[in-house]
């Protein structure tokens, strides 16, 4: 359905301005017509020129105010520019190179547009346009009636690959001529074309030329058929409102035909259309395409419009809490449009604007407010509501540290008596969350929690939240593996987990070096067994123990019999070694002298096997030696019986 819709506005434009082909201009050089109302004077070519002369000349006695549409190009180091003639010379006329088409050709009066700087013709750095006369293109010239200045205020280079509004305005009766480009005033001179350059005839050429030298450029005109339109002043756009169209078209000719396409499914064929009712509020695409007299048709002008919604009003916070770095916040829907400014009244006969605004109360209690909201598109709504003005609880709140597999103890004390509490929330860090102003919570695991909590006052205002860290810990006492020694030899005991602020202590303290270190050493003349307990901060104690023997040595404590039978007894061959600290070897050979097992570990030992086969019952020869912790090497050696 889209599609049938644009062919039927299509044809529409089609059947209602047929278009004329034939030009209206004398083409020459380089100049060729592109379509009904637009020609290019130069191509992106070096050393070529072209000009259009219009076939009818025009009557200087009389005022006129043509309107073109020029581009300069897209190479923004190109030229030279494109000029707007009166002549009385002829239709063959146009040089290329500097003089724009213009030079030499007298009398004449030309509005130049210059995009190089040529130095013998004392040109400004930037691209500038001039009135000149009579063929002379100097600007330090007295030809050089005004100018030069910048095409554009402001713009060094217009050759920005855009079209722009070239509008030239002769006032036959003050004999003022004005130049503007892009409805933006340029230059003037007041002056008698007439008698002052055409010796008396009204009656002359006119028409463009443009040129390229050394440098080049893509230079077009168009006689103006540019579509546009406006709204009547102060109009607002919303849903119910009327929307009023005005036509601010611009073109050479007279515009014969409009063509106005509402974007709503309603079209219009007048210059003014009446007012129009849009259905509903949205964004809507407006078209207007124009025809002028010569038959030339506009390209469509589409244009978005939006009619906007009324907005529904409402504002917040209820309650407003005093004393929180709050400010009031705007809760406005608007279903079309953009809110765009607000209006806040106070009951205080006070306002404010912006959309958040701070209140001027500072005392509790009620009181009337007032939100008047306009959007972009003119529609403004309006709501009064009454907003509680409360005070800010204050609440501090304290958690206990704690062991593991005990509940944390949390509380908190309402520091603003004057104000009731509804409710006391806590977050306790661990993903759980708990009310009550005293309550108790116990977490899975060790670490640290930051939990939080706030109240909320009975007429709805949150206090500030009061972090509460809170630890949970727990200690793991390890005395050590049990460990066999010589009568004397010194053994470091080693506490296993270690943390900051955790108490150590070792009992008895019977031979230690310290009692409450975490690595005493330990002399020991006798067998003897050590508890070591922990204790944290928070109160959580472990205990663990250590088995030490002792033994007369450093010697190698060696049995003469085994039995591998896996009863959990005597299973394993090993040499049991106090006070030796590494060990060389530990070797066992069968009577034939065969070597069947070999350790440098202590305490080792051989299983009875050999080659994963179970040695068969016999009589084996072993020898052990290693270092003793004073650093003496020994050896000892027998035999050992192995029954199965």
């Amino acid at each position: 359905m889209k599609i049938l819709a644009l062919l039927a506005n299509i044809l529409l434009v089609c059947y209602a301005f047929p278009v004329q082909s034939q030009s209206p201009y004398i083409l020459n050089g380089s100049a060729t017509q592109t379509s009904c109302n637009c020609y290019v004077l130069t191509q992106d070519v070096t050393f070529t020129s072209g000009t259009a002369w219009n076939k009818n000349k025009i009557n200087l006695n009389q005022s006129f105010n043509y309107v073109f549409d020029v581009f300069l190009g897209c190479n923004t180091d190109g030229a030279d520019g494109i000029g707007f003639i009166l002549q009385t010379k002829g239709t063959n006329l146009g040089a290329n190179g500097q003089g724009i088409g213009f030079k030499g050709i007298s009398p004449s009066l030309g509005v130049i547009i210059d995009t190089y700087q040529n130095y013998d013709e004392n040109d400004p750095p930037y691209d500038h346009v001039a009135i000149q006369m009579n063929g002379v293109s100097d600007h330090n010239s007295p030809n050089n009636l005004a100018g030069p200045v910048t095409v554009l205020p402001n713009v060094n280079n217009i050759k920005d690959c855009k079209w722009h509004l070239f509008r030239i305005n002769w006032d036959a009766t003050t004999k003022h001529l004005e130049i503007s480009v892009d409805n933006q005033y340029r230059l003037s001179i007041d002056k008698d074309l007439v008698n002052d350059i055409f010796g008396g005839d009204p009656e002359v050429l006119w028409g463009f030329a443009g040129s390229t030298g050394g440098s080049h450029n893509l230079q077009q005109f168009c006689a103006a058929l540019r579509p546009e339109f406006g709204f009547t002043s102060q109009q607002i756009y919303c849903e119910g409102t009327p929307v009023t169209f005005t036509d601010n078209s611009s073109s050479f000719g007279t515009i014969t035909r409009w063509w106005w396409d509402f974007g709503d499914g309603t079209q219009s064929s007048v210059a003014q259309p009446a007012p129009h009712d849009y259905p509903a509020a949205g964004n809507y695409t407006v078209k207007l395409v124009i025809q002028d007299n010569s038959g030339c048709i506009s390209d469509t002008l589409k244009s978005p419009f939006t009619l906007g919604s009324y907005p529904k009003v409402d504002f917040g916070p209820a309650p407003y809490c005093l004393g929180a770095n709050q400010s009031m916040t705007d809760e406005t829907q608007v279903t079309v449009g953009t809110p765009a400014t607000w209006s806040w009244q106070w009951d205080d006969g006070t306002s404010s604007t912006g959309s958040s605004p701070a209140p001027p109360y500072t005392q509790p209690g009620p009181h009337a407010v007032a939100l008047t909201v306009t959007t972009t598109q003119g529609c403004s709504s309006s709501a009064t509501k009454t907003v509680l003005f409360s005070e800010t609880p204050d609440i501090t709140a304290t958690g206990s540290n704690v062991c593991l597999g005990v509940a944390t103890d949390f509380s908190s004390t309402n520091e603003t008596p004057g104000i009731a509490i509804s409710k006391y929330v806590w977050k306790f860090g661990d993903g759980q969350m708990g009310m009550g102003q005293s309550l108790q919570h116990q977490y899975a695991d060790t670490g640290l929690y930051q939990a939080t909590m706030y109240g909320l006052s009975s007429e709805g205002c949150a206090s500030p939240v009061v972090p509460v860290p809170v630890k949970v810990n727990n200690v793991y006492a390890q005395a050590g593996k049990d460990t066999i020694i010589a009568v004397g030899q010194p053994l470091q005991l080693r506490a296993g987990w270690t943390q900051p602020g955790v108490t150590y202590h070792w009992q008895p303290a019977t031979g230690l070096s310290d009692p409450y270190s975490d690595h005493p050493v330990a002399y020991l003349q006798s067998d003897q067994t050590y508890g070591l307990t922990l204790t944290s901060p928070e109160g959580c104690t472990a205990t663990d123990f250590i088995h030490i023997k002792v033994y007369t040595g450093p010697e190698f404590y060696v049995p003469n019999a085994f039995t591998p039978n896996n009863d959990g007894r005597n299973d394993v061959f090993r040499a049991i070694a106090p006070g030796v600290q590494h060990l060389d070897f530990f070797c066992v050979w069968n009577r034939w002298g065969q070597l069947v097992f070999k350790s440098t570990d202590l305490p080792g030992g051989w299983d009875g096997t050999v080659r994963g086969q179970p040695a068969p019952a016999d009589t084996y020869v072993w020898m052990v030696e290693g270092v003793d912790y004073l650093g003496r090497r020994f050896s000892r050696k027998g035999t050992v019986t192995l029954i199965r």
